[in-house]
């Protein structure tokens, strides 16, 4: 028996953006609990298109049956919202979902005590600064394949993985990567001329460590074992480091075996088309819905 559910588009403000968006609301619901997703990063990231499939199978399926609201909101410059996106920095973004929250607490049916915030990759650095800034307004935060090292360990990742993937030897391939991230980041910082480093140069010194560290509410984890932009063993190891191997028992670290960074069944050097047709992962949607279910 599925859910009856209503759509609303939404618009809310933060300063001088009018930010536009959907609020799903069960129509069961009385006190609703409620999940704020936040996308990932560049142009074409919102809930509309890029992140489409993601949030029907990951969010919409698993959770409007269970009584859950889910809130989703373009970031600035993407859809109808205002602002440039490749101008946004974190904590603008961060800024901008803190506004989503005041605008939940406007509304009927739902539970202002109750709302839990779910980022993927760039969104999930996102929900670290929530869960550190915004700690009063939020009951959890979810981290899904994001990274929890800074802007230059994520290049130098993401360029290693290009080159293992092309066939060149690991220690060559990590040595190029690492120089490219380190020329990427220089280079931006005095020509920022397309958009992707323009988003770049706002983010070149963020670190989420700072972040992680101060998080007093139940976080989940979750890290892809196929993931190219996020290794699971540099990104749990910086997760052991920051806590001296005394990760906090609110911590729920999970490695989703067999997936990608978007959480679906294929390996890391998969096409875009066979990624296109893999699967999301059961046994992530598994943990993840119990986890949400038990802590909210």
């Amino acid at each position: 028996q599925e859910n009856e559910y209503t759509r609303t588009n939404i618009t809310f403000d933060n300063g001088r953006f009018t930010l536009h968006g959907d609020l799903l609301i069960p129509d069961t619901a009385r006190n609703a609990p409620v999940l704020i997703f936040l996308v990932g990063s560049g142009a074409n990231s919102s809930h509309n298109t890029l992140y489409k499939n993601f949030v029907e199978e990951n969010l919409e399926k698993l959770f409007l049956d269970e009584g859950f609201a889910i809130l989703y909101f373009d970031k600035r410059g993407v859809g109808k919202s205002q602002g440039k996106w490749q101008r946004t920095n974190l904590y603008e973004r961060a800024s901008d979902a803190k506004a989503a929250i005041d605008f939940l607490k406007t509304q009927g049916r739902i539970d202002s005590t109750r709302i839990g915030i779910v980022g993927h990759s760039q969104g999930g650095w996102v929900a670290h600064i929530m869960g550190d800034r915004y700690r009063d307004d939020i009951k959890l935060i979810a981290s899904l394949a994001a990274p929890t090292f800074d802007i230059k360990l994520k290049l130098t990742n993401e360029y290693y993985s290009d080159y293992l993937c092309e066939g060149i030897p690991d220690k060559e391939a990590f040595d190029r990567a690492e120089k490219k991230a380190i020329s990427d980041i220089n280079w931006v910082s005095w020509f920022p001329i397309r958009r992707q480093w323009r988003q770049l140069r706002e983010l070149r010194y963020f670190d989420p460590a700072p972040h992680i560290l101060e998080l007093e509410m139940p976080s989940f984890f979750a890290f892809a074992e196929h993931d190219a932009d996020v290794y699971h063993g540099w990104a749990v190891g910086m997760i052991n480091e920051m806590f001296n191997n005394k990760v906090p028992e609110y911590f729920s670290l999970q490695i989703i075996p067999d997936t990608n960074h978007d959480l679906k069944m294929v390996n890391m050097c998969a096409s875009q088309a066979e990624s296109d047709a893999a699967v999301y992962s059961p046994y992530f949607q598994a943990v993840f819905k119990n986890w949400i279910l038990k802590n909210i």
